[in-house]
Parts: structure tokens; C-alpha cells; sequence
């Protein structure tokens, strides 16, 4: 639900949310919802306890009024207070208590959303923002804790897998004007994708669909992870460093591919998206090809006005574009600057698009995703672009 705020519906998201979340982590144990496996995640139970404290937080107590259900969740929970790899170590709940925890949270919340006047003139209630800023939060640590089960080899969702590619060839998206960033219809859009504003670019041709496993495959038989001059001068240094020679959880197998896909290990299919790339990997493999990656407002303008002729442009994977993360022109942090603002700069790359795993509520055409070039632990594929 993404249009103007109704308790009953506004009720039903959160609570579709949270039957997915409950799947998510119903297969597993107590030692594997309390085990770090990365230094890049945090366990999964930090992760279900933090979406309960940010939802208690933004409408328990800033929007309700009320007192805090126990005042030392603000520094356990609090993200910006602990890095990732140092969450394992924090007084966390067990997994029964978070879960009684966050049961409790949204049992005030769903009381709460009867009582709230959503019509208000107030930036956090008009049109339900909040309560969307709440939902959203929940569905991307979803996505997060679907990351770290691919890391900790644990069970995954049952349909853990980008759909196949049937399209091939690029599409020509003519010069002019277009709008980039989210206008009024996308009421609970994030501080960085406003202001929407007027924007001019030359002509450019993009791919119709993403890169498949099969042509990537291609690009490593030709020596792709061997050839410097494919690579920047940072992507080169990053490769030798890390001694990368093939997508994060590929395996080699005699002659052929397999990959780990959670808990199982399978033939590597050549038709779904490749995933788990850096953007340093994204960037050589376009160089390559003879081609580039799309700038952020390209990505945006295909997915505005050629949608109809591309495949996949959510619901498979992110896809790199060559963009660091910044605001646009006007850009106003909104409800809280550690969002978005602290990010900005030339360390972070944009990611748009959205995965298998992203819910369609946060996979909208103007949602930007970012992250650090190297990271490979997020389902994150290419889609080539190239000058006109």
C-alpha cells in the first residue's frame, strides 16, 4: 500500500511484513539466529530485535508518546552506535525474549494506528509516512537477513533465485528531459530520492535484460580476472588483493561452474542473472564487453520511459551503475540524517533496481540502494549500457 494512509490497510502491510519475516527465520535454530558468520552481518537475532526497536521507537514513542519498553534496547539497537562485527558481542535478547519483545512492540503499534489522525498536517503522519518509513525498514533487514543465511550457508527462502533471462540486445533511449526522483505518487519515498527534479541527458543505449551466469562464464574463459587493461587501476588492485578469479560463492567443479545457494550447492544456471559481484567485477566485465555502466539517472530514464522493451528491471537483481551516492540538488534529510546524508561521498556506489528478495513496496523505480564497491555478500548483478 503506497497511497494515502488507511488504518486497516496500513495494518495488513505491516502485518504481511511480518508473516515474512517470521518465515524467514522459522527454519532455524537458536544457535544459528545467534551466531555472527560474517564481520559484514549482524547476527540474525540483533537484526529481528532492531526491526522491533525501530518500529517501537518512530511509533510507540515519537508518534505515541509512550515511555520506552526497556531503555538500554537505545544503545543495544541502535546501528550507528556498533559497527556490524562488533553486534555479536552485545547484551542481545535470546531469541524467545526478542521474539515476545517484538510481538509486544507491534501489538501497541496496531492499537496505535486506530487512534492517530493520518490526515494531519505533520511530516511524519501526512499519508502514512511513518508508518511506510516503519514497513520499509522491516522488508530491507529482510533482505539483509536473506544475506546472511547465503553467508552462514543456513536455509534460505524457498524461491531463492532471480528468474531466467529471455531477452537479449539494447534498447535506444533517445536524448531530452526527463524527471529523476520520486514525485507525489510515492508517498513514502526516502529523503534521497527528493527533490524530483528536470534532468537532460544525451542519447544512450542500455541492455535489454542482465547479465546471465552463461555470459559471464564467457568473460572468465577469456581471461577476464587476468586481464589488467579491463579493469580500473582500483579494481585491479582490489582483485589481486582479495585474489578473486569468479563470482562470491561460485565453486569450481572439474570442468564445470556450481554455485552454494544457501544450505544446498547446484549446477551453476546459465540463463539467471549472475549476482553476487562487486561493482570493481560489474565494472570489468561492461569494459570488456565493449561497453560501460549506466549512470544512475540512465538507469532511471530507461526504467521511466522503456520499461516495456527491458527485462528484470526489478525483481532479479541490483544492478550497478556507475554513480556515487550523493543528494540531489535541494536535498533535505528527513525524519533523520543518518539515513541517507552520512553516506554520501565518492565511498559508496548506487545500486538500483532490486533483487529477487526485495519487496515490490521498496523496489520502486526511484529507490536507490548503495553500497561499497567491493561488497559481494548483496545480490547484486550488471546490466551493460553504452554510449548511443
Amino acid at each position: 500500500m503506497r497511497g494515502p494512509a488507511d488504518a486497516r490497510l496500513i495494518a495488513m502491510e505491516l502485518e504481511r511484513a511480518r508473516r515474512r519475516t517470521d518465515a524467514l527465520l522459522a527454519p532455524l535454530a537458536d544457535e544459528q539466529l545467534v551466531r555472527q558468520v560474517s564481520p559484514l552481518m549482524s547476527p540474525l537475532v540483533w537484526d529481528f530485535a532492531h526491526i522491533g526497536h525501530f518500529e517501537e521507537l518512530w511509533l510507540l514513542r515519537n508518534v505515541g508518546g509512550r515511555e520506552p519498553i526497556r531503555a538500554e534496547h537505545d544503545d543495544v539497537y541502535d546501528a550507528f552506535a556498533h559497527e556490524r562485527s562488533e553486534r555479536g558481542e552485545l547484551p542481545m535478547l535470546a531469541p524467545d525474549a526478542a521474539d515476545a519483545y517484538v510481538r509486544a512492540v507491534r501489538q501497541g503499534v496496531l492499537a496505535l494506528i486506530d487512534e492517530l489522525d493520518w490526515s494531519a498536517d505533520d511530516g511524519l503522519l501526512a499519508r502514512g509516512f511513518v508508518v511506510g518509513m516503519v514497513l520499509q525498514h522491516e522488508l530491507q533487514h529482510q533482505e539483509t537477513m536473506t544475506q546472511t543465511l547465503q553467508l552462514g550457508a543456513m536455509p534460505g527462502p524457498l524461491s531463492g533465485r532471480p528468474p531466467e533471462v529471455t531477452l537479449e540486445g539494447e534498447v535506444l533511449v533517445e536524448a531530452g528531459p526527463f524527471t529523476l526522483g520520486a514525485e507525489g505518487s510515492e508517498p513514502w519515498a526516502y529523503d534521497n530520492e527528493h527533490p524530483a527534479h528536470e534532468l537532460s541527458l544525451p542519447a544512450f543505449k542500455i541492455d535489454r535484460a542482465p547479465v546471465t551466469n552463461g555470459e559471464y562464464v564467457r568473460f572468465m574463459n577469456a581471461g577476464g580476472y587476468e586481464q589488467e587493461a579491463v579493469w580500473s587501476a582500483e579494481g585491479w588492485a582490489w582483485r589481486k588483493g582479495e585474489r578473486t578469479q569468479a563470482p562470491l560463492f561460485w565453486l569450481r567443479d572439474g570442468g564445470q561452474w556450481r554455485r552454494r545457494r544457501f544450505d544446498e550447492v547446484e549446477p551453476l544456471p546459465p540463463c539467471e542473472p549472475v549476482q553476487h559481484v562487486s561493482w570493481w567485477e560489474a565494472d570489468a566485465y561492461a569494459r570488456w564487453a565493449g561497453k560501460r555502466l549506466p549512470s544512475e539517472p540512465e538507469w532511471e530514464k530507461a526504467a521511466r520511459t522503456r520499461a516495456s522493451e527491458l527485462e528484470h528491471l526489478q525483481g532479479a537483481v541490483w544492478q550497478w551503475t556507475s554513480s556515487h551516492f550523493a543528494g540531489y540538488p535541494g536535498f533535505r534529510a528527513f525524519p533523520y540524517p543518518e539515513y541517507s546524508e552520512v553516506f554520501f561521498g565518492s565511498d559508496y556506489r548506487v545500486l538500483r533496481g532490486g533483487a529477487w528478495v526485495t519487496d515490490p513496496v521498496v523496489a520502486r523505480t526511484s529507490f536507490r540502494n548503495w553500497d561499497f564497491p567491493q561488497r559481494r555478500q548483496i545480490f547484486s548483478g550488471i546490466r551493460c549500457a553504452d554510449d548511443a
